[in-house]
């Protein structure tokens, strides 16, 4: 192919056509109605001005015991009632009222006024612990209250997620409308609470073991792999492969369907994406909307990630074709996120490739095209805004196989 010097704007591929998008739509639509084929219809919403006295009465009365089960459970959660003020949960954990605060707001908790009482004596356990730690010297204020914000942010994230995916579930399986949903989503919670917690506290000690065994060979590994040994590597200690998928059309797609419509497709779309990236020894950094940004130890693990990927969302029908970057190279990991000119380069290649296609650049291809496993054309050199001129190619497997996604074996 002829090489085309040209900037990130003039290569953006094309978007859908109105037919491509009206069959993506539909078969998303398609999709959604059969999954709630024979669960009861939803109730419509009744207009207030309509509603008789009885009717407000139920409404009412479906809200106050919807407050009173999550006042229960909150009280169970906590360990008590709320019984202490900000003042006094500090001097029952032996702390200043200053460095009680700075926890509470790494943990992402909103300040809480002066006199109110909003606390418990768990919470004043959970200020002792964390003191303690700097008390001893183990670690410093500072690195206590990053580690306490990673909680934070995880957590919150976490519980929005399994509330949503109930109330999901009971909305779609049982035909419920929104306030009986939550209401019945509380129940399941507080039914689920220790088992959840002990899945949490062991999700949380695998992933930390798996990350322990990845600091003793990844760098070493990662440099062997490039055949650059030298000190100028040490400033950037991760090699990564960093890739990132995004879904074409997702913005004029998510204005033909409905609000559960769409979170269907996406659900969808995370679902394969996140299979994928696990059982390819992967992991997913975040998810942007329709986009998700993995890392990958290997150039080999995130060629294979990105493939598999690729090929899954063309073969399924009610998902609009998916756009992929792949890119090697150093990155820094910090906050759990990660940093650095290649994740820069692979999000670029991502938004300027065809749909269908992973994008990659010269390095990489270098590196991958050794084994024969890969194949590359499409070679455009491209000019990226604060990368300079870049060799861009399109990825496809040579002698690789796909990674093995069955169950075969498992009972």
């Amino acid at each position: 192919m002829t090489e085309t010097p040209n900037a990130d704007e003039n290569l953006a591929s094309e978007e859908l056509g109105d037919e491509a998008l009206d069959a993506v739509a539909a078969a998303a639509q398609e999709a959604f109605a059969a999954r709630l084929a024979g669960s009861r219809p939803v109730p419509e919403t009744v207009d207030e001005s309509i509603v008789d006295e009885r009717e407000k009465a139920e409404i009412e009365d479906t809200i106050y015991q919807l407050r009173s089960a999550a006042q229960k459970l909150e009280e169970s959660l906590l360990g008590g009632k709320r019984v202490l003020t900000r003042k006094e949960v500090a001097q029952l954990a032996g702390v200043s009222t200053v460095a009680a605060r700075k926890f509470w707001r790494a943990l992402g908790m909103s300040r809480v006024p002066e006199g109110q009482t909003a606390f418990t004596v768990e919470d004043a356990k959970a200020l002792r612990e964390i003191a303690s730690v700097v008390d001893a010297g183990v670690l410093d204020e500072a690195t206590v209250l990053s580690l306490a914000r990673a909680i934070g942010q995880t957590s919150d994230r976490l519980v929005v997620w399994q509330m949503e995916t109930l109330v999901e579930y009971l909305s779609d399986t049982r035909g419920l409308e929104e306030t009986h949903a939550r209401q019945q989503a509380i129940e399941l919670f507080e039914s689920s609470i220790e088992p959840l917690e002990r899945v949490l506290v062991y999700a949380w000690r695998r992933n930390l073991a798996g990350a322990l065994g990845r600091m003793n060979v990844n760098v070493a590994e990662g440099l062997a792999i490039e055949n650059r040994q030298g000190w100028y590597d040490s400033q950037m200690p991760l090699a990564r492969a960093v890739g990132f998928v995004d879904l074409v059309s997702y913005t004029r797609l998510s204005q033909r369907l409905e609000p559960k419509q769409l979170a269907f497709l996406v659900k969808r779309f995370q679902d394969i994406v996140f299979n994928v990236v696990a059982t390819g020894n992967g992991r997913v950094i975040k998810t942007v909307g329709d986009e998700v940004f993995f890392v990958a130890e290997t150039p080999q693990a995130g060629a294979e990630i990105a493939l598999t990927i690729r090929d899954l969302i063309i073969d399924d029908k009610e998902l609009p074709q998916a756009r992929l970057g792949l890119a090697w190279g150093r990155v820094l990991s910090r906050l759990g996120d990660v940093f650095g000119s290649t994740v820069n380069l692979a999000a670029r290649l991502t938004a300027i490739g065809e749909p269908g296609t992973v994008a990659t650049d010269w390095e990489t291809a270098r590196i991958l095209e050794r084994s024969g496993e890969y194949v590359f054309s499409n070679r455009q050199t491209i000019t990226l805004q604060g990368l300079g001129e870049v060799s861009m190619f399109q990825m496809d497997r040579g002698t690789a196989e796909s990674l093995d996604l069955s169950m075969d074996g498992d009972e």
